[in-house]
């Protein structure tokens, strides 16, 4: 995505996201197609049907030892970019004269996305709308400045994975909701709103 979006030169987020939409596509492809290459006895689909529309199952202490070291490291490495995510937010001349080069930092910044979202998706699987809702109502009460907003976006978003967790549990019990399919509901309408606001702008 990075190499289409600009890689060597000046990353361009229009075609970054065209681009993740593009690999996304792609990559959900193949595992339709593995899904349905490998469906007999040794691989149990509805495990798999479950992680592609997400959920939390509850891991052993091994499992939780690890995701909390993993999330210690995201936010602490979260934490480092935050003075220069600020910069950008200034315009890339500015940050360039403050000592940033814009183009290396955000391939860096984009890499440790891509990292950390990796590791919550293989935990939870695909919970859509979380990442994009979070950080909005984040930056609504903390204001843009990156060291109070990037720990309380990753807060927050814990918050509303849990809610929609409960209301999946207990919406038709014994049933289970999937819980991606709460967020998308959720995230959805939220989304056409920040949407239909920013054309208006």
């Amino acid at each position: 995505m990075l190499a289409v979006a600009g890689w060597r030169g000046r990353p361009d987020m229009a075609g970054l996201l065209l681009a993740g939409v593009a690999v996304a596509a792609m990559l959900g492809a193949l595992r339709s197609f593995l899904m349905l290459a490998l469906s007999d006895d040794a691989v149990n689909l509805q495990v798999v049907l479950s992680w592609t529309l997400g959920g939390i199952q509850t891991p052993g202490w091994s499992g939780l030892d690890l995701l909390a070291v993993l999330t210690l490291a995201a936010l602490i490495a979260s934490h480092l970019l935050a003075r220069g995510l600020d910069l950008l937010g200034l315009g890339e001349e500015q940050a360039h004269a403050f000592g940033l080069d814009p183009a290396r930092f955000m391939r860096r910044a984009v890499l440790l996305g891509a990292a950390i979202v990796a590791a919550a998706v293989a935990w939870g699987g695909l919970v859509a709308f979380v990442g994009l809702i979070a950080p909005h109502i984040a930056r609504w009460w903390a204001g843009p400045g990156h060291r109070r907003l990037l720990p309380l976006s990753a807060g927050l978003g814990a918050a509303i994975v849990m809610v929609c967790d409960g209301v999946a549990r207990a919406a038709l019990p014994p049933a289970e909701i999937p819980l991606g399919l709460i967020t998308a509901i959720v995230g959805g309408p939220f989304f056409l709103v920040l949407l239909s606001r920013r054309l208006k702008a």
